[in-house]
């Protein structure tokens, strides 16, 4: 059987089962009302990147 392959994040480059394609939740954190970037993170990337918003 192939291995199901993972994407990768566009910040640290890791791949596994967590990385997600998402709306930036920097953009989506300080503009909620305006259309977001879709990004490729893993959730530490994802959590750090709303954080730095």
């Amino acid at each position: 059987m192939a291995k199901k392959k993972h994407k990768k994040c566009q910040t640290c480059g890791t791949r596994d089962s967590t990385v997600t394609r998402m709306r930036d939740p920097f953009t989506e954190a300080l503009y909620p009302d305006e259309e977001h970037e879709e990004v490729t993170l893993c959730a530490p990337c994802a959590v750090a990147r709303f954080e730095e918003s």
